[in-house]
């Protein structure tokens, strides 16, 4: 309970406008369980106020996310696993698909799927603490929106080097290969305590250190020795490991001094990781291939471990989705859709500090032991016995006091209509140019 206090003292002092309201909002966030849209809230037991406090809360509210940030650093929970001494982390993006809002500025097409239509709106770019295996817990640390000027990259590159500042503690941040590039890599190059763990497509191309300079011979050193291709490595690995996980049998092999064409720079780890059946055949058409920056003394089975546990981001947009609304907010102001997110990450948080204190009130029909041990807790069980200790915890901020009757808009008043934003499409095919005839003569 102390811990909770804690916690809920602190982000109260980064509500610097409209904290009361805002702080109302992301309790009956907590407890919601179904998130229709914002105003739906004023509905939920916990929540103190009439429903106009909502957008109102959203709209001229403020927070300070920096401050914040270090806040949330600073209150990871002490049982937060860690692999081979690092504390393990994970960026990603999550869409906000808004094909209608025609007057929410700055909307890019988001990615789509090869047999489905583009659609327009904003994402975000999540870096989250892994909080426990084989769950879907994580801690959010930091919350961007990926403007259409920018790249998803260049932003999580951006949330790197600030978690770099938070502290000298040795980090990992495992990344799909979406990020396996030279914008983002070359962060590698400029921060002190995270090495980076980077998905790799099986047809990539990465280069062998080159030969050293012949004495006497002129000119610069050369940056890149033999092609190595990953679909059929040159030479034999220089480790193999094979460990069960689960049910699954894994086999591992590392080719070290490794480095993109782009990044010669950067030099590190190829990891290819086959994931066989019973009678030994691969389970899949292609290998699992990633690259790590950090030291080649980690041991590998711990390397797979670190991406594997990647997957609990994707667990837990799915719940904040379902059960907290992520994507349920269709303002098309940019200040309230921003406060929208954060309020979603710190009623994860909420649920997260509450997990050792809540009680166990899992439905008859759910599972409760698995191989003979009871299952954790997971967000969608907290969240169900949330609403008793919120209810008992004291409200950081004053009490509510009756605002009286507003006067409205004055008679005669009328508002200009909000200007409609076009879609920015990135990377639009050139017209092609028509050749002309050669003269006759």
């Amino acid at each position: 309970m102390a811990t909770i206090q804690e916690f809920r003292q602190q982000v109260s002092i980064f509500f610097t406008k409209r904290a009361a309201a805002l702080f109302n909002v992301l309790d009956a966030l907590t407890t919601a369980g179904h998130v229709f849209s914002p105003v739906a809230l004023s509905e939920e037991v916990i929540f103190q106020r009439r429903h106009s406090s909502i957008p109102d809360a959203l709209n001229q509210g403020a927070i300070e996310v920096q401050g914040l940030g270090q806040v949330l650093y600073d209150l990871q929970p002490a049982e937060a696993e860690i692999l081979a001494g690092y504390e393990v982390y994970a960026v990603d993006t999550t869409p906000t698909p808004r094909p209608e809002a025609e007057t929410l500025p700055d909307r890019g097409q988001l990615k789509s799927q090869a047999d489905t239509p583009a659609c327009p709106g904003h994402k975000y770019s999540w870096l989250v603490r892994l909080v426990a295996e084989k769950t879907s817990w994580i801690a959010p640390q930091d919350i961007r929106r990926v403007e259409t000027s920018t790249t998803d990259s260049v932003v999580a590159a951006a949330q790197v080097k600030t978690l770099d500042g938070r502290s000298d503690r040795p980090k990992v941040v495992v990344l799909d290969s979406l990020y396996a590039n030279q914008v983002f890599l070359a962060v590698a190059l400029v921060v002190k305590t995270i090495w980076l763990l980077v998905r790799l497509r099986h047809n990539r191309v990465l280069s062998e250190p080159p030969a050293p300079k012949v004495p006497g011979q002129v000119g610069a050193p050369r940056k890149h020795g033999a092609k190595f291709k990953l679909a059929a490595p040159g030479r034999p690995p220089d480790r193999e490991e094979t460990f069960i996980l689960g049910a699954q049998t894994i086999v591992l092999k590392a080719w070290f001094h490794l480095h993109l064409y782009q990044l010669p720079d950067l030099v590190g780890l190829a990891l290819r990781v086959e994931f066989l059946k019973t009678d030994g055949t691969p389970r899949y058409k292609y290998p699992l291939w990633l690259f790590w920056t950090g030291p080649l003394d980690v041991p590998l089975s711990l390397l797979c471990r670190m991406y594997l546990w990647r997957f609990a981001i994707e667990h837990a947009y799915r719940f904040c989705k379902r059960h907290l609304g992520l994507n349920a907010n269709q303002s098309t102001q940019l200040g309230n859709t921003h406060h929208w997110m954060w309020l979603c990450a710190l009623a994860f948080w909420q649920l997260l500090l509450l997990r050792p204190i809540v009680s166990d009130r899992r439905p008859a029909w759910y599972p409760h032991y698995k191989a003979g041990v009871v299952r954790p807790l997971t967000p969608g069980l907290v969240q169900r016995a949330a609403l008793p200790l919120l209810l008992a915890l004291a409200y950081p901020s004053r009490t509510v006091r009756p605002a009286g009757k507003g006067t409205g808009r004055p008679q005669g008043y009328r508002p200009t209509p909000r200007p409609r934003w076009a879609v920015v499409k990135k990377g639009q095919k050139r017209p092609k140019t028509v050749k002309k005839a050669p003269a006759t003569a």
